[in-house]
């Protein structure tokens, strides 16, 4: 691994290394960057999942991540999963603003068997009790959001715990629009 990150930043996991949001924390602020700062936002805190948007702004630009934790996923952390969600967003953040791009972070890795794991969907759907769910417009508008990248789409409705964009709740609705909005412009700007 590139001497970017110092020793006590790396976890080792089955022979391989990876850079703990530490040590993206710290690169990020001996670039001297003058317009730093780190935002977070709750995108859905309930029914044992845990959804949240990282915005870091740097002099290079805004760049914005997602990170979820399941205390189904995360059982040994299940306590924390707001702030498992939190470390993990602003570490994919920091990663799209160029801090150690190349290296996939510790906190995306499954510490029990050392493979990578992405997002997991809840097994059961999301309850919809109490809820209506959104029209077939509005779930082509989030289709339309993402330039029509079907992955985009996928990606953020299995953050939010979908499988499919008809599941999903009205009161989601404009905080997806507006994660498939951010992940579509991040990866136009790549």
């Amino acid at each position: 691994m590139n001497n970017q990150f110092r020793n006590d930043e790396i976890v080792k996991v089955n022979n391989k290394d990876y850079p703990v949001v530490g040590g993206r924390l710290r690169l990020a602020h001996e670039a001297n960057e003058k317009a730093l700062s780190i935002e977070t936002t709750v995108i859905k805190y309930e029914n044992d999942i845990a959804v949240i948007q990282a915005k870091v702004t740097t002099e290079k630009g805004v760049f914005n991540g997602l990170g979820n934790a399941t205390s189904q996923r995360d059982a040994k952390l299940k306590m924390a999963i707001l702030e498992l969600a939190e470390t993990r967003a602003i570490a994919r953040a920091l990663r799209f603003a160029g801090y150690g791009v190349e290296y996939t972070g510790f906190e995306e890795v499954d510490g029990d068997n050392g493979s990578y794991t992405p997002p997991k969907a809840p097994q059961t759907p999301p309850q919809q009790e109490n809820s209506e769910l959104i029209s077939k417009p509005q779930a082509s508008r989030i289709f339309a959001l993402s330039g029509g990248n079907a992955d985009i789409c996928k990606t953020v409705l299995k953050t939010f715990g979908y499988t499919k964009s008809d599941e999903v709740q009205k009161k989601y609705y404009e905080a997806i629009c507006k994660a498939v909005q951010e992940v579509a412009a991040d990866r136009n700007a790549s």
